[in-house]
């Protein structure tokens, strides 16, 4: 609150904050609407309260992506605490994140599970982080097959999945660098062997904070990568 209260390009009026909030729960009113709204259910409107009960109106997985979302329009003007609010988030610095179109095959939970990769890093349950960006990745991997092979049956693991998605798009975009595209199977390999050691090993937290976070970004930037050929 303290970044967004900032007179100058890091203040958020509350136009702006609903904007951000709108991202994720396109439901909320837009502002004039939303403070007529508050008004008349006798909730304050003052800008700093109706700012948190919006936050915290959003389940944890969008709060999370939401204050990770304001955090990268205002972090080149305040680096320094932009840095530490997501160190206490869980994630250090985050990558963007994908947003997988609903008319993908189980886009909506897929989404989800974006969101929930999020907060479970933040809460400290990596195992979990790890879990759910495994499942994330292997879900894509298959609306993106099922999206471009019709057929009646598709593998249903993780490394044949991403290898299907690799040898399409060489077969289709030829110019790609072989380089970028076998990192699609790179990925998976990485995906499946971290799910494999959380569920052997006990790491340390800063350890077990580190590989969640990367096999996140991970996902992420495989996902960003695949929708461009959706």
């Amino acid at each position: 609150m303290e970044i967004m209260d900032t007179q100058g390009d890091t203040y958020f009026s509350g136009p702006r904050f609903i904007r951000k909030i709108q991202e994720v729960d396109p439901y909320v009113s837009n502002y004039s609407d939303f403070l007529r709204e508050r008004a008349s259910a006798q909730k304050s409107t003052t800008r700093r309260y109706f700012f948190k009960d919006l936050l915290i109106g959003l389940d944890e997985g969008n709060r999370v992506r939401t204050v990770g979302s304001i955090l990268d329009e205002v972090e080149s003007l305040e680096p320094e605490r932009s840095s530490e609010i997501r160190k206490l988030l869980g994630g250090g610095t985050i990558a963007p994140s994908a947003s997988i179109p609903a008319e993908a095959w189980n886009g909506s939970r897929l989404n989800e599970y974006l969101g929930e990769i999020d907060a479970a890093i933040m809460s400290g349950d990596y195992d979990r982080a790890v879990t759910l960006s495994y499942t994330c990745l292997e879900g894509f991997l298959g609306a993106f097959i099922r999206a471009k092979d019709k057929r009646d049956s598709y593998p249903d693991e993780i490394i044949a999945l991403a290898r299907e998605a690799k040898d399409y798009l060489k077969k289709t975009i030829k110019d790609y660098p072989d380089e970028v595209l076998n990192g699609i199977t790179q990925a998976a390999h990485a995906v499946d062997k971290a799910r494999n050691r959380f569920s052997e090993s006990h790491f340390a937290n800063e350890a077990g904070s580190w590989l969640a976070t990367y096999v996140r970004d991970l996902v992420n930037t495989q996902i960003r990568l695949l929708l461009h050929f959706m």
